[in-house]
């Protein structure tokens, strides 16, 4: 992360040159922070609908992706359409609001997915596949020169119908580095706007997110998501 202008002088030896802050509670500049960067993907209509008898019907999603867009989201994420009819009717219906926010839908690196998610008028989809050793053999049954391929397919697919596409692994800490980055990299090279990673069982410490990201970051260019 490149950091601020005055920050940077100051590193290269014009000490002169650093401003005082008269307020001793100003945020501090430094190599790490880059908040004012960050977007915020809200994943309640996806995430919310994954528990024990949970259901949001079609008014009630629609107040709720309302309140989300009054708040200041940048992102409102929604169940997969190819997870029901009802689904996709409310992902189409949650489109035709106007909201400031855009809107995503979260689906499996699936070109059968894919074509159905484009249909609903999202502005992005969110494509998940696993990479563990253990998601691939009980989950897919692909390997990584399988899912590389599918992943790259996808992806231009989505591309060409000119909406932004992230890609993420699934069980992102219990899959092996090198596979791990070697897949970033290859989509990051073909234009994904985003990749993710995902704690999927909740097995990361802090300083495993900490490792993991910053070593991302010298493989790709593009923004990196973090799901946790």
């Amino acid at each position: 992360m490149a950091p601020s202008a005055n920050l940077a002088n100051g590193l290269n030896g014009n000490s002169h040159s650093v401003p005082s802050r008269s307020n001793p509670y100003a945020p501090v500049g430094d190599f790490l922070s880059n908040v004012s960067k960050f977007k915020i993907i809200e994943s309640t209509l996806r995430e919310g609908e994954q528990f024990a008898n949970a259901f949001f019907d079609t008014e009630t999603k629609i107040k709720i992706a309302r309140m989300l867009d009054d708040f200041g989201v940048d992102y409102i994420e929604l169940t997969s359409p190819a997870a029901s009819e009802q689904s996709r009717k409310d992902i189409e219906a949650i489109c035709k609001l106007g909201l400031k926010a855009k809107v995503l839908t979260h689906v499996r690196c699936h070109m059968g997915d894919a074509k159905l998610a484009v249909e609903t008028g999202v502005d992005g989809l969110d494509l998940v596949i696993g990479t563990s050793e253990l998601l691939r053999q009980h989950s897919h049954g692909k390997g990584m020169s399988q899912i590389l391929t599918t992943a790259i397919e996808v992806i231009n697919y989505v591309k060409s119908k000119g909406l932004e596409v992230r890609f993420s692994s699934e069980d992102s800490f219990r899959s092996d580095l090198v596979d791990l980055l070697s897949l970033y990299k290859a989509v990051d090279a073909i234009g994904v706007n985003r990749v993710g990673i995902a704690d999927t069982v909740g097995c990361a410490t802090p300083r495993q997110v900490y490792d993991l990201i910053r070593t991302l970051r010298g493989v790709v260019g593009c923004d990196i998501e973090t799901h946790l």
